[in-house]
């Protein structure tokens, strides 16, 4: 398919969707990201296939003229049919994005919508075919912070150990055993000897010292969990031992976090060609697309589904109602899938900026917005699958808190507020510009004049644009299964909102705060610490929290296996299909 002309004829259309159309070629030159000659020469050569007649503009300031024998739908629907046909599914995903008329689509979505969610090939092959609906941010262990990231970490990487949480312990993976020392402070771990990296080597204990010690750099994400090490002894292939600067009971715990996946340190590490012993082998990556497929040399049980398939689609109207298996749906219309609700999955939060001048840094202006942000009342009004109000970072800890909206103009003169200009962050996530819409609508009701600023997951995480460019902002948070180290690694991690926006001050007394709390053994006085800190954190407005969303995932009645994987998705390599019997002769 030729990209470039389709992109070319809906720019052109959203001009006219008459055949003919005037425009200026530097127009043409700037979609296509090219010189205006080769915009030229590109239009010359679709004229000598018949595709188009150009007819170019002549003197400067005169408008070039196309014409086109056949209406953009006809050519749209035509393309989306062949692409069907070879089921060439970038093409398909192509089309879906162009910002053309959906109803176009309608006469056979249902055939494209047949392309994605469960699918079985004439060989029993048995392929998960999904939709994400951006960009992934990055897979390298030392940065990944995102939870569909994070949760595809577990896919494709294992760890020494891991956490279950039904029975609240740590358990046996890549080491089989492990012992510490009374302080805490020694560790030592014995490996399995049959665990192969997916290019075919034997994992051993010089691998791990090399995770270990990558996972130790500064700003990597587990700099804050791994900054103690203070040596690691391989004394055999499969032993090592670590010792630590000071005590930490939390450190077996650290291990368990999918960015302490295990590393070749034969191969240099390449996102793109990720290595490691998962359930799940990298077979391709690329902004188009993620695909995984069973690792036969798995050291536990290979995943009975032989490829999962993630395809990225950003912006697109046309397959809305495709089964995604890892964002909501909207797809009711086909009885074959069922839709999986989970309340309570994670957090979603308003960080105050303490590094920017302006009211924000007020706590009577930061007080004024808690009362202004009544999320019962946006769950009432406005939005579904809102899920539960939050007043806490755990949603089983979660009251609803009290608003008092009349205390909000005596709060912003007390700010001497003047209605300037107050920069509110968020994310492109649909659902998050609704929310922000109507935060912005209430703040107006206030004389509050809140200005959105869009920002990329990937900004939010990797660049300094939260602390430089806005006064607070709008995130969500979905921890892994262990609850503490979650928490732990919310107010930790340099990736994270709280560590790009609060303030140096602010940093130095929750971490003050967080080592008392990490070294109480006794696990009920160590959660009245934590609820402490987040106490404190709410109590002097540093953060809001907002709601625990509810999410919805729609799958096939045909896919079984379903358990719960930290980040809030479902475990890949323990799904299978249940198949309809063959008929034989």
């Amino acid at each position: 398919m030729d990209k470039d002309y389709f992109i070319m004829r809906a720019y052109l259309y959203n001009v006219t969707p008459d055949l003919q159309t005037a425009f200026k070629l530097s127009n043409l030159a700037d979609i296509w990201f090219c010189t205006t000659k080769n915009a030229k020469r590109k239009l010359q050569q679709y004229q000598s296939k018949n595709i188009l007649h150009y007819a170019p503009g002549l003197g400067r300031g005169n408008l070039s003229k196309v014409t086109f024998p056949k209406p953009l739908e006809e050519e749209v629907l035509n393309a989306l049919k062949k692409s069907l046909v070879e089921e060439s599914f970038s093409d398909i995903l192509f089309l879906s994005q162009l910002p053309i008329p959906k109803s176009w689509f309608a006469s056979i979505s249902n055939e494209i919508q047949q392309l994605f969610g469960l699918q079985i090939t004439e060989n029993q092959q048995e392929i998960l075919r999904s939709i994400i609906r951006r960009k992934l941010t990055t897979l390298d262990p030392l940065q990944t912070s995102v939870s569909l990231e994070a949760f595809l970490l577990t896919q494709i990487g294992d760890t020494l150990v891991k956490y279950d949480k039904s029975t609240d312990k740590v358990i046996a993976h890549i080491a089989h055993h492990w012992k510490t020392s009374a302080d805490y402070r020694e560790w030592t771990f014995y490996l399995r000897k049959s665990v192969l990296f997916h290019h075919g080597r034997t994992l051993d204990s010089l691998d791990v010292k090399f995770t270990l010690l990558r996972a130790k750099q500064p700003r990597s994400v587990s700099f804050w969990q791994m900054q103690d090490i203070q040596t690691i002894d391989c004394t055999n292939k499969f032993t090592l031992t670590i010792r630590l600067k000071k005590p930490d009971p939390f450190f077996i715990r650290y291990l368990c976090s999918s960015n302490m996946a295990i590393l070749p340190r034969d191969e240099p590490f390449d996102e793109y060609k990720w290595i490691s012993t998962g359930p799940f082998r990298m077979a391709e990556r690329s902004d188009e697309r993620l695909i995984l497929e069973a690792f036969d040399g798995y050291f536990l049980t290979r995943p009975l589904l032989d490829r999962v398939e993630f395809w990225t689609v950003e912006n697109s109207q046309a397959i809305q109602t495709t089964p995604i298996q890892f964002t909501s749906v909207d797809y009711e219309e086909n009885p074959a899938y069922i839709e999986h609700r989970k309340i309570g999955v994670g957090v979603n939060f308003l960080c105050f900026n303490g590094h920017r001048n302006g009211v924000a840094q007020h706590k009577a202006f930061r007080e004024a917005v808690y009362h202004l942000l009544d999320c019962q009342k946006a769950r009432d009004e406005l939005f579904e699958n809102y899920g539960t109000v939050a007043s806490n970072y755990y949603p089983e800890k979660s009251i609803i808190p009290d608003k008092h909206p009349e205390k909000i103009p005596a709060l912003l003169k007390k700010a001497n507020y003047q209605g300037e200009k107050v920069i509110f962050g968020t994310t492109q996530h649909p659902l998050a510009l609704q929310a922000t819409k109507w935060i912005c609508n209430m703040a107006a009701k206030f004389g509050i004049h809140l200005v959105p600023k869009i920002i990329t997951h990937k900004e939010a995480s990797y660049s300094t644009m939260p602390e430089d460019e806005t006064d607070m902002m709008m995130m969500g948070e979905i921890p892994s299964s262990d609850g503490e180290v979650a928490y732990l690694d919310f107010l930790n991690n340099p990736f994270l909102l709280p560590q790009h926006l609060l303030a140096a001050e602010t940093l130095a007394e929750i971490s003050t705060r967080l080592e008392k709390m990490k070294l109480e053994k006794d696990v009920v006085k160590r959660d009245a610490l934590r609820t402490n800190i987040d106490r404190w954190l709410t109590e002097n407005y540093h953060l809001i929290y907002l709601h625990h969303p509810e999410r919805s995932q729609s799958l096939h009645s045909m896919i079984k296996g379903i358990s719960e994987n930290p980040y809030g998705y479902f475990d890949l390599s323990k799904v299978w299909i249940e198949t309809k019997p063959s008929i034989t002769s």
